[in-house]
């Protein structure tokens, strides 16, 4: 039977397709109809301010990135091609003591785009949603819809007793360690390495910070994923004149079905013109084994070419990963960038190196051309993993 006769018109998988596209075509609106939403209460709340506290600092930022994505898996394997399209709202608003930021966003992608998405979901993430909904180890959908609101926190500021503090809840991003791709300090395991280059991701938290003066401050966080992980600590940080910055941090993670986990880190950056070396270790046990953690890393600058190197090592009972990362940016005018990350994770048996190139200025927006290459080394047959990728980002509206 030829197999495009079961999805002939008025057979029952052709009526099942179309449902599906239907619910997923629903979704999509229905995403999209509570961004805008948002975006036009958010426009109307700032309009109706006063204009002393509008005069102070507003904004309210539309992104639209558009992009198509394809790869081949293996030898023998058909190759895949999708379609991505993002819209992000980023508003911002401070008066006086008071700051409040909001980042959401909504996504609609298909096919090698979707499995893309799909593959960096996890339970442990917070406030974001997926239709079909997200579930561990299930195939990626054809089609996928998500929405997520990647911030939406307040802060107050103020002095008390001659020392400035900072008070912040909400979802944001916690940004613990001086590494631009490893961080061992960051025992709130935020690095989210779903973009070429590394960004921390938010979570739902409480900070109190302390300036305890124009060099020092210390911070107090708690905070909880997903996952119901919770997790704490303090961080004190100083800088040493215009030429360096130490930290030190304790903190404390309780898992369920896991012990209780501690760590205790260090940080360490010192500025000597073109050349930056940073390093951090941590040491973490959790009542029945202890291991640690270090990373060295270095920063070259030279003219309008940026390099970054770095390592990572972590030591247990009996086993040792080490990974490198990196990075290479020319800044080649005003208006253009080249980037060139590569990473190397030893416990995986992976080898990813990328190209970025952004163009500035294109039909009022930002132009981003990509390619990566991914070799897993842990397969049999080695697999290789490529991805083709064009994103336009342009500001629709900002105050």
């Amino acid at each position: 039977m030829n197999p495009s006769a079961r999805c002939r018109k008025g057979s029952p998988a052709a009526a099942r397709n179309r449902a599906r596209s239907f619910t997923y075509l629903c979704a999509c609106g229905r995403a999209l109809g509570r961004t805008f939403s948002a975006a036009m209460a958010l426009g109307v709340f700032m309009a109706f301010l006063p204009h002393g506290v509008q005069a102070q600092s507003a904004g309210l930022v539309f992104t639209t990135t558009t992009g198509a994505a394809a790869g081949l898996m293996a030898t023998g394997t058909p190759r895949s091609a999708g379609f991505d399209e993002e819209i992000v709202l980023n508003g911002r608003l401070q008066t006086g003591p008071l700051r409040v930021t909001a980042l959401a966003s909504v996504s609609f992608s298909t096919g090698f785009a979707s499995l893309g998405r799909w593959s960096v979901f996890s339970s442990g993430q917070t406030l974001r949603w997926s239709w079909p909904a997200w579930t561990s180890g299930s195939t990626a959908p054809d089609t996928l819809a998500t929405v997520e609101i990647q911030e939406l926190a307040a802060a107050i500021s103020g002095t008390l007793a001659h020392t400035g503090f900072r008070i912040e809840l909400g979802k944001f991003p916690l940004k613990w360690g001086v590494g631009k791709a490893f961080r061992p300090s960051d025992i709130f395991k935020t690095m989210d390495y779903a973009s070429l280059i590394p960004t921390s991701k938010g979570l739902p938290a409480a900070r109190l910070a302390l300036f305890t003066s124009q060099l020092s401050r210390f911070e107090a966080v708690a905070s909880i994923d997903g996952n119901s992980t919770l997790t704490a600590g303090a961080r004190y940080l100083t800088a040493l004149g215009d030429t360096a910055a130490l930290a030190a941090s304790v903190g404390w993670r309780r898992q369920a079905g896991a012990a209780d986990e501690y760590s205790g880190s260090f940080e360490g950056q010192i500025d000597a013109g073109i050349f930056t070396p940073y390093t951090e270790l941590s040491v973490r046990t959790d009542g029945s084994s202890a291991y640690a953690i270090t990373m060295l890393g270095s920063s070259l600058a030279a003219g309008d070419v940026t390099l970054w190197l770095e390592g990572q090592a972590s030591f247990g009972p009996a086993t040792m990963n080490a990974r490198l990362f990196l990075l290479g940016t020319w800044k080649t005018s005003e208006l253009t960038s080249i980037s060139a990350p590569i990473f190397w994770f030893n416990d995986a048996r992976t080898l990813s190196a990328s190209a970025l190139a952004q163009f500035q200025g294109i039909l009022d927006g930002r132009v981003d051309l990509y390619a990566t290459g991914n070799w897993l080394f842990s397969a049999v047959p080695v697999g290789f993993l490529w991805k083709l990728g064009a994103y336009w980002a342009r500001s629709l509206l900002t105050y």
